[in-house]
Protein backbone atom coordinates (compact mmCIF):
# COMPACT_ATOMS: atom_id res chain seq x y z
CA UNK A 1 0.00 0.00 0.00
CA UNK A 2 1.29 3.78 -0.94
CA UNK A 3 1.15 7.14 -1.26
CA UNK A 4 2.17 9.44 -4.04
CA UNK A 5 1.13 13.00 -3.61
CA UNK A 6 2.88 15.59 -6.66
CA UNK A 7 2.95 19.18 -5.98
CA UNK A 8 3.61 22.13 -8.02
CA UNK A 9 5.06 25.21 -6.29
CA UNK A 10 5.55 28.54 -7.70
CA UNK A 11 9.83 29.06 -7.36
CA UNK A 12 9.15 31.96 -4.77
CA UNK A 13 7.41 29.89 -2.67
CA UNK A 14 9.74 26.75 -2.75
CA UNK A 15 11.21 27.16 0.68
CA UNK A 16 7.89 26.58 2.24
CA UNK A 17 8.13 23.38 0.67
CA UNK A 18 11.50 22.25 2.06
CA UNK A 19 11.11 23.81 4.91
CA UNK A 20 8.33 20.80 5.37
CA UNK A 21 10.51 18.43 3.40
CA UNK A 22 12.83 18.65 6.42
CA UNK A 23 10.23 18.21 8.68
CA UNK A 24 8.87 15.45 7.51
CA UNK A 25 12.36 13.32 6.68
CA UNK A 26 13.16 14.20 10.40
CA UNK A 27 9.63 12.62 11.23
CA UNK A 28 10.07 9.44 9.26
CA UNK A 29 13.00 8.87 10.42
CA UNK A 30 12.44 9.21 14.02
CA UNK A 31 9.08 7.16 13.33
CA UNK A 32 9.44 4.61 10.66
CA UNK A 33 11.44 1.14 10.51
CA UNK A 34 13.18 0.05 7.22
CA UNK A 35 12.89 -3.75 8.97
CA UNK A 36 11.02 -5.72 11.51
CA UNK A 37 7.55 -6.35 12.44
CA UNK A 38 6.85 -2.79 14.33
CA UNK A 39 4.84 -0.42 12.09
CA UNK A 40 5.00 1.54 10.33
CA UNK A 41 7.77 0.12 7.88
CA UNK A 42 8.49 1.99 4.98
CA UNK A 43 9.56 -0.02 2.27
CA UNK A 44 10.02 3.10 -0.04
CA UNK A 45 10.65 6.39 0.81
CA UNK A 46 11.55 8.94 -1.85
CA UNK A 47 11.38 12.89 -2.86
CA UNK A 48 11.41 13.86 -6.08
CA UNK A 49 12.02 17.48 -7.11
CA UNK A 50 12.44 19.09 -10.37
CA UNK A 51 12.25 22.20 -12.66
CA UNK A 52 8.71 22.29 -14.31
CA UNK A 53 9.81 22.45 -18.10
CA UNK A 54 7.51 23.85 -20.83
CA UNK A 55 7.64 20.72 -22.71
CA UNK A 56 9.01 17.89 -20.17
CA UNK A 57 10.55 15.80 -22.97
CA UNK A 58 12.80 18.34 -23.92
CA UNK A 59 14.50 20.81 -20.90
CA UNK A 60 15.84 23.49 -23.36
CA UNK A 61 12.45 24.37 -23.90
CA UNK A 62 12.57 26.44 -20.20
CA UNK A 63 11.13 26.71 -17.41
CA UNK A 64 7.61 27.51 -16.00
CA UNK A 65 8.49 29.27 -13.00
CA UNK A 66 7.39 26.47 -11.28
CA UNK A 67 9.08 23.60 -9.56
CA UNK A 68 7.68 20.01 -8.89
CA UNK A 69 7.98 18.00 -5.90
CA UNK A 70 6.84 14.28 -5.58
CA UNK A 71 6.81 12.46 -2.20
CA UNK A 72 6.21 8.26 -2.81
CA UNK A 73 5.82 6.17 0.63
CA UNK A 74 5.35 2.17 0.11
CA UNK A 75 4.54 0.00 3.32
CA UNK A 76 4.06 -3.60 3.48
CA UNK A 77 0.13 -3.05 4.02
CA UNK A 78 -2.71 -0.83 5.14
CA UNK A 79 -1.47 -1.55 8.70
CA UNK A 80 1.82 0.39 7.99
CA UNK A 81 0.24 2.96 6.29
CA UNK A 82 -2.82 3.70 8.45
CA UNK A 83 0.27 4.06 11.24
CA UNK A 84 2.03 6.20 9.42
CA UNK A 85 -1.67 8.57 9.12
CA UNK A 86 -1.82 8.06 12.92
CA UNK A 87 1.97 8.80 13.42
CA UNK A 88 2.09 12.26 11.31
CA UNK A 89 -1.41 13.49 12.66
CA UNK A 90 0.06 13.53 16.55
CA UNK A 91 3.07 15.82 14.90
CA UNK A 92 0.28 18.63 14.79
CA UNK A 93 2.58 21.52 13.66
CA UNK A 94 3.86 19.38 10.61
CA UNK A 95 0.31 18.32 9.63
CA UNK A 96 -0.74 21.32 9.70
CA UNK A 97 1.99 22.44 7.03
CA UNK A 98 1.23 19.46 5.33
CA UNK A 99 -2.52 20.28 4.70
CA UNK A 100 -1.68 24.04 4.19
CA UNK A 101 0.48 23.17 1.02
CA UNK A 102 -1.89 20.60 -0.24
CA UNK A 103 -4.17 22.71 -0.04
CA UNK A 104 -2.62 25.20 -2.24
CA UNK A 105 0.20 23.34 -4.29
CA UNK A 106 -0.96 20.07 -4.67
CA UNK A 107 -1.52 18.56 -7.95
CA UNK A 108 -2.41 15.18 -7.97
CA UNK A 109 -2.36 12.61 -5.07
CA UNK A 110 -2.83 8.73 -5.03
CA UNK A 111 -3.68 7.90 -1.11
CA UNK A 112 -3.53 4.02 0.14
CA UNK A 113 -4.01 2.78 -2.70
CA UNK A 114 -2.37 -0.70 -3.48
CA UNK A 115 0.44 -1.66 -5.33
CA UNK A 116 0.25 -2.54 -9.13
CA UNK A 117 3.94 -3.24 -9.81
CA UNK A 118 7.13 -3.36 -8.11
CA UNK A 119 10.84 -4.34 -8.73
CA UNK A 120 11.48 -6.31 -5.07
Amino acid sequence: MGFHVAYKVPNNKTQMMESFLDSHENFMRETHHIEGTVEPVVLCYAVLKSPEFNNPLDPSSGETGHTLYGITEIYNGPEGAQAHMVLGQERAEMFAELVKLTNEYCVSGILGAPIIRAMH
